[in-house]
């Protein structure tokens, strides 16, 4: 075949045309896609960079807001123990009563008491007989009534009840109310039956009190002091408002009491007052897990006498307590075992006797390696055992 000039024409145009176009499919439009693409980037990055300058502009603000949000979480799990051991329950009713004072004379720790207390033999033969008898088994009646419930960022939520009866004056009531409003670990009272007597200015009654806890690794497990009872009583309970021993005579037994407690007791770790005061109108307390500087006043004479006590720059009152007393007067000092080397808990004790009576001070329980009680100073006719 041959070709004409006029197509030899046509082809040259078609190679011209073919050059001129090939290199923008191939490279042109190449690179203008790609230069799209980098526009587009660049807008989001750009974007992204104006997020993040807004945020350092903010960061101080951020890490105020970081730091409030972890100390109120610190808050919040403060005010939650992490576990709710019974025998803690059972302190804590021990130590409510003293400490109002109100009577808790009815307990009801629920169907868990009743599993603490049964075999898993006995567990088995109880079942076989209701089983025989017709009666449905139900598993949680013989397992721990405390219900857990999984919570975010690891923490298990734990709740129980406790029934209990009681039996106060209208004060007290009053207190006892106040006083699980502002205790330390997490407890509400969710039922309450109340019958209030004018006559005797009383109020008996009962209620149902929830407990909480928050379990979680990593968080301190709840450390279970026990009381510091006094051997050979007939009453276990009579501890510093009590009779502290009963063996002894009358002329020996303490007048007035001061008792140390580690610092993470129910109960306050100083406690100063008069013994065999039920109402404890005569306590002064204090809190603090440090050294506290006490003073002990002793005034009077012909077995009419006063005690003042001091701790820190804070009196007890200033008119104190008048007492009359045969015989020497006795102070009792109860003080505790040292937990750990946290437990700061300590006085350093002046005592002050301005009677014509011996003034007898006996010191009991005390850390044999790092003692809590420091006699700093004595005035008077004095005689610590």
């Amino acid at each position: 075949m041959k070709l004409t000039e006029r197509d030899k024409k046509l082809l040259l145009i078609l190679a011209i045309v073919a050059i001129l176009c090939l290199p923008y499919f191939f490279v042109i439009q190449p690179l203008l896609d790609k230069n799209s693409q980098l526009v587009k980037e660049i807008s989001e990055l750009q974007s992204e960079v104006n997020y993040q300058e807004q945020l350092a502009m903010m960061e101080s603000e951020y890490e105020t807001g970081a730091q409030q949000m972890a100390d109120k979480s610190s808050q919040i799990l403060a005010r939650f123990p992490s576990d709710l051991p019974q025998e803690a329950s059972i302190l804590f009713i021990h130590n409510t009563e003293q400490m109002i004072p109100l009577s808790l004379y009815q307990v009801s720790f629920g169907d868990d008491v009743a599993a603490q207390l049964t075999s898993d033999a006995e567990a088995e033969q109880i079942d076989a007989v209701e089983e025989d008898m017709g009666e449905q088994t139900d598993d949680a009646v013989i397992q721990d009534n405390t219900q857990e419930t999984k919570l975010a960022g690891g923490l298990t939520g734990m709740q129980t009840e406790t029934k209990l009866a009681f039996d106060a004056g209208y004060q007290q009531f009053k207190d006892f109310l106040k006083y699980i409003l502002d205790y330390n670990d997490r407890m509400v009272i969710t039922e309450l039956e109340a019958s209030y007597s004018a006559e005797m200015d009383k109020v008996d009654g009962s209620f149902t009190l929830a407990q909480y806890a928050l379990k979680a690794d990593g968080r301190n497990s709840v450390s279970v002091l026990e009381p510091n009872m006094i051997q050979g009583t007939t009453n276990v309970f009579k501890q510093a408002s009590g009779s502290f021993d009963e063996s002894m005579s009358e002329e020996s037994a303490a007048d007035f009491f001061v008792l140390l407690n580690q610092p993470d007791a129910d109960v306050d770790s100083l406690v100063i007052g008069q013994s065999n005061d039920v109402t404890e109108a005569s306590y002064f307390v204090s809190s603090k897990n440090a050294k506290q500087s006490v003073t002990v006043t002793f005034t009077g004479e012909m077995g009419e006498y006063n005690a003042n006590y001091k701790i820190g720059k804070s009196s007890y009152s200033k008119s104190g307590i008048d007492f009359t007393k045969e015989g020497n007067i006795v102070l009792q000092i109860i003080s505790s075992q040292r937990l750990d080397e946290g437990d700061k808990v300590a006085i350093d004790l002046n005592l002050v006797n301005d009677t014509d009576a011996i003034l007898d001070v006996k010191i009991q329980n005390d850390d044999t390696e790092d003692p809590r009680v420091n006699i700093k100073g004595k005035t008077g006719n004095i005689i610590v055992e």
